[in-house]
């Protein structure tokens, strides 16, 4: 049984206060003896149709159950107690629990005597009236409590039920519901039909609903499980978990987000707080701040936006938009095309399907085994890119070293105070750098290098009648360049405060010197041309 107290001092006359300097023993002979109050109470009414039951009550639980008669029954236990066993009793008879028909409705109150003007007394005081409700299941409710426990089970119609300081729980109804509660949690277990509910200092969980489920809280956890229409959840200062619904869209701040088994569209805005969602059959999206997000197995699109916080990413179905800062990015399994910006955090991307547009500042960007080309962007950032087919691979960045490999398409490479790191390009390249080095080894295509400052060394190159053209410019660094006795280029090399310098046996033409060279490897189908100023160039054999 809940038991509610209220207390109250009242003004101490003059010869009390004169007991209260006494001794100990004085006082408590002296003290009036305690007594509990206790009056049931109980009545029936029968019910027209179309009538609403209207409940108000206060301090103590109320409980509301159905059955198939037409009539509503009301019990209710009545109980005070108190340090003064005569004022308990005076109490009780005073409090007066109500039930009338009022043409349209049924109404049910609970009403207390002005206890604190006339209790004299001093000591406790604690009172309550337990009620318990029975009425038509078909029935409409509109039921207000406080300072109680209230459970309303079995209602096949619709409800408004609105609570403070105590629990709430709705259990196996059908119809429209409408559940508040402050300073309490609120439970509802299965309703067919649509449910809105507000909380605000408990919890909320909403199991098995049947229809639209709308719930807002604050400073207390939500839970939503087993919803077969749409969810949407605004809860601030407390964790969300959504799970096995039609559909969601979640505002949080202040508290982890957890979305799980979603049939259809997912939409996430929170704040303070990570978000992680597994498995969602529609589009995804999320914006967050200042926490992790984690995201797997999405059929539809992705689109996350984040500050402050990592997004991760695994195994969706479609394409992938993700933004951050201040955090890494981490995706791979996207079969779609990825578009990712993330300042001050490192990228990783793999198995990508689609196209690759990534752009990052201040952190390194790596991508491997991409079907559709790429294009990179980065400030501050190295960058690596590995199998990437399907399409060209465009990289730009600065103050970082750039390693390209095994790129089934056209490379363009364009850095700046930073190295260079190219292989196993079938299409063409073009690199550009400067104070770093630059080393190429393995281009099918037509290469073209400009560096300063910092040296060049390229490898690999086409020989017999596949050859391609061959563009190297320097300066303030060397140029080493490889090539095979079968090779067939035309050799143009030169340079200025520098030497030219040749392992490979030439065809020579013109008037050579230190510092130009001009011949020829074989038919000298293709071009080979060196331009350097304040650096040597070596052409050495190689393979």
């Amino acid at each position: 049984m809940t038991r509610f107290a209220r207390f109250r001092l009242a003004a101490l006359p003059a010869a009390l206060l004169l007991a209260l300097a006494a001794p100990l023993a004085a006082r408590e002979e002296t003290r009036e003896p305690g007594g509990n109050f206790d009056r049931d109470f109980s009545k029936t009414l029968p019910v027209k149709a179309g009538q609403q039951l209207e409940i108000e009550h206060s301090q103590g639980a109320l409980r509301i159950g159905t059955h198939a008669l037409s009539e509503v029954r009301v019990r209710a236990k009545i109980t005070v107690s108190s340090s003064d066993g005569e004022w308990a009793q005076k109490f009780g008879e005073g409090i007066s629990v109500t039930v009338e028909d009022l043409g349209s409705t049924i109404a049910i109150r609970t009403k207390y005597p002005d206890h604190g003007a006339t209790f004299a007394g001093r000591g406790h005081v604690s009172f309550a009236v337990d009620m318990d409700v029975t009425m038509p299941e078909t029935m409409a409710l509109s039921a207000r409590s406080k300072f109680g426990d209230v459970v309303v089970s079995g209602l096949k119609a619709s409800a408004v039920v609105v609570n403070a300081n105590g629990q709430l729980a709705f259990s196996n109804g059908r119809g429209r519901q409408r559940l508040e509660n402050a300073f309490g949690s609120i439970t509802l277990d299965h309703n067919v039909g649509d449910v809105e509910i507000s909380g605000s200092n408990g919890a909320v969980v909403a199991t098995d609903v049947e229809g639209t489920l709308s719930v807002r809280n604050r400073f207390g956890a939500v839970q939503a499980r087993r919803t077969k229409g749409p969810v949407t959840i605004n809860a601030s200062n407390g964790a969300v978990l959504l799970e096995d619904a039609a559909s969601g869209r979640v505002t949080g701040s202040f508290g982890r987000v957890d979305a799980r088994n979603v049939g259809g569209a997912l939409e996430v805005q929170n704040s303070n707080g990570e978000v992680a969602v597994q498995k969602v059959a529609g589009k995804a999206t999320v914006h967050n701040s200042f926490a992790r997000v984690e995201l797997s197995d999405v059929e539809g699109a992705v689109e996350v936006e984040n500050s402050n916080g990592g997004v991760r990413v695994r195994n969706v179905k479609a394409s992938a938009q993700l933004k951050t800062s201040f955090g890494e990015i981490d995706a791979s399994g996207v079969p779609g095309d990825a578009t990712v910006r993330a300042d001050n955090g490192a990228v990783t991307l793999a198995d990508v399907g689609g196209a690759v547009d990534a752009r990052g500042s201040f952190g390194r960007i790596s991508l491997s085994r991409a079907h559709r080309g790429a294009r990179i962007v980065g400030n501050n950032s190295p960058v690596s890119v590995a199998d990437v087919s399907g399409g060209p691979v465009s990289i730009s960045t600065s103050f970082g070293m750039v390693e390209a490999t095994r790129i089934d398409g056209n490379l363009t490479v364009d850095d700046s105070n930073g190295a260079v790191q190219v292989s196993a390009v079938k299409g063409s390249a073009r690199v550009t750098t400067s104070f770093a080095g630059a080393t190429v080894d393995g281009v099918s295509g037509r290469l073209d290098v400009e560096n300063q400052n910092g040296s060049v060394e390229v490898r690999g190159l086409s020989a017999g009648a596949g050859c391609e053209a061959v563009s190297v410019k320097n300066s303030f660094g060397p140029i080493r360049v490889a090539v095979s006795e079968e090779a067939t280029f035309t050799v143009n090399a030169r340079t200025s405060f520098g030497k030219v310098r040749s392992e490979v046996p030439l065809m020579v033409s013109g008037s050579p010197s230190a510092e130009n060279l001009y011949g020829r490897l074989g038919d000298g189908r293709c071009p080979l041309t060196l331009e350097n100023s304040n650096g040597n160039i070596d052409i050495v054999k190689g393979k």
